[in-house]
């Protein structure tokens, strides 16, 4: 009987260690999801970003340079401006001599230049976004790396739309709905486990004293 107690402990210890690992390796790889947008920082895919305050940013690397152009939500018909960051890729510093220049492509074809202006920050430049009719663009951002060569940085799906229905887009009901499969997700490993220790703390090992008597 000691021995299938004991056997009983180990097997139930084992899998609530594996339980447990498993729960602190879903929720880390769900916070680096939600952190970054499934992109990694680097030669990985442009990737976009909302913060709280509704600011959209858009960053990439961009040969030895790191492009972020954030603008506030784009609305049909209306005028904005932005603003274009470019740094070292490599150290972060900022750059002054890029030359930057933007223009935005309609799904149709239409190509229109975004005017760029330098600002009293060495890496900042503000970008005058015309009036634009609503709907899905493509961004080119284009600086001069040292040697005169240029490259170019594309965002794609750049929307142009009435706040009243950007905000029933899909972005944010998927993550809404991530976490909501998460929370259920989490009560039913944390369930799982406190009934797994539960049912070690009940069929502990005997010891030698209870044997022998």
């Amino acid at each position: 009987m000691k021995v299938i107690n004991i056997i009983n402990f180990k097997l139930r210890s084992m899998a609530m260690t594996l339980l447990l690992s498993f729960a602190i390796a879903l929720f880390g790889n769900a916070t680096q999801v939600l952190a970054h947008g499934g992109e990694e920082h680097g030669d990985e895919k442009p990737k976009t970003a909302t913060t709280t305050a509704g600011t959209i940013s858009h960053t990439t690397r961009l040969g030895d340079f790191e492009i972020m152009f954030k603008h506030s939500p784009l609305e049909p018909d209306a005028a904005t401006t932005g603003r274009l960051f470019i740094t070292r890729f490599a150290t972060n510093e900022p750059v002054g001599d890029a030359n930057p220049t933007i223009e935005i492509e309609s799904a149709t074809g239409l190509v229109t230049e975004i005017p760029v202006e330098k600002t009293d920050a060495v890496e900042s430049y503000v970008a005058r976004i015309p009036a634009l009719p609503e709907g899905t663009y493509t961004v080119r951002t284009k600086a001069v790396a040292a040697g005169g060569k240029t490259n170019t940085a594309t965002f794609s799906g750049v929307e142009i739309a009435r706040q009243e229905a950007a905000a029933e887009t899909g972005g944010s009901w998927t993550q809404t709905a991530l976490m909501v499969m998460l929370s259920l997700v989490a009560l039913v490993l944390f369930g799982g486990l406190a009934y797994s220790a539960l049912r070690v703390l009940k069929n502990k090992p005997l010891g030698e004293e209870t044997v022998s008597a």
